[in-house]
């Protein structure tokens, strides 16, 4: 299986890249959300102990996957709007009339 970037260059790797980074932090941030909901649930208390530091440490390390997910593809897509702003194509040419 050849990962989403394969094959691509430029402003489509990028784009490839950064999409895949926030897909797979939101659903880490999802699958952390339930894990901690859960244990919270069965003890009925905060979380405690080495569960708590390493669920707060991967819960962070999503949010700042997400956060240069879409913070990346915002700049992607600002700077594809610039190029095709400012990108002039060739004159056509008058043969063929």
């Amino acid at each position: 299986m050849n990962p989403p970037w394969a094959g691509k260059s430029g402003l489509s790797k990028a784009t490839a890249i950064l999409a895949t980074i926030l897909g797979i932090s939101l659903g880490l941030c999802g699958a952390n959300f339930v894990a901690v909901m859960t244990l919270v649930s069965k003890s009925g208390t905060a979380m405690q102990g080495p569960a708590d530091t390493f669920l707060t440490v991967t819960g962070i390390t999503e949010l700042v996957g997400i956060g240069v997910g879409v913070v990346g593809l915002l700049i992607v897509a600002g700077i594809a709007i610039f190029r095709s702003l400012t990108h002039r194509s060739p004159p056509r040419s008058e043969e063929g009339k």
